[in-house]
């Protein structure tokens, strides 16, 4: 009689099998838990937020791990593989966000700059002659910093590559501190209302 590899002789699913199926590789459990708090406080340093915002970041980064697992080669420590990975999850995730909050900043911002005051009735242009006070309220709480990459973003419409070789940063540092830029216009905003 052939047996079915699968099951042991008493015809229970093998620890082989179970692995493959139900549950992590025990290796990668390990790692997991060595690696955890290590590449949250990474993630945390690079994002410059506190750790609940940056759990999403680091789960999806175990997430990518776990999926690319067998893939991994060796050729690096598995933190420095994990710090990539997380990388690469906190670009995505300021990219997320980022288009998120766009549609609450930007439309702001285009008001402002593309408006002709000729072609506005009297009420439109006070309107947005109080925007733009407004605006220019929320910019002036702001660090300069902030201030600057929106005004490069948003006034000149530079590119994010622009912008980083204006402030010798790389294009994703550049994204994630607009972003931050943005998050913040938001807060004083609603503060201000």
């Amino acid at each position: 009689m052939h047996k079915n590899p699968r099951f042991d002789s008493n015809h229970r699913i093998s620890n082989t099998t179970r692995l493959k199926h139900n549950s992590a590789p025990k290796s990668f459990v390990a790692i997991y838990k060595e690696l955890l708090l290590p590449v949250t406080k990474f993630v945390i340093k690079r994002m410059g937020v506190n750790e609940t915002e940056a759990e999403e970041v680091v789960e999806n980064t175990f997430v990518a791990a776990w999926r690319g697992w067998n893939s991994f080669e060796h050729k690096s420590s598995y933190f420095t593989w994990l710090c990539r990975i997380a990388l690469n999850k906190i670009s995505d995730y300021y990219r997320d966000q980022v288009n998120k909050n766009s549609r609450i900043v930007v439309p702001i911002i285009e008001a402002l700059t593309e408006a002709d005051p000729k072609s506005l009735s009297p009420e439109e242009s006070l309107a947005l002659k109080e925007l733009r006070k407004s605006v220019n309220k929320c910019l002036d709480s702001m660090s300069p910093e902030k201030r600057k990459l929106l005004q490069f973003k948003y006034w000149y419409n530079l590119s994010y590559e622009e912008i980083g070789r204006i402030m010798n940063i790389s294009e994703r540092a550049v994204e994630g501190r607009i972003y931050r830029a943005k998050e913040e216009f938001v807060n004083v905003w609603n503060r201000n209302k």
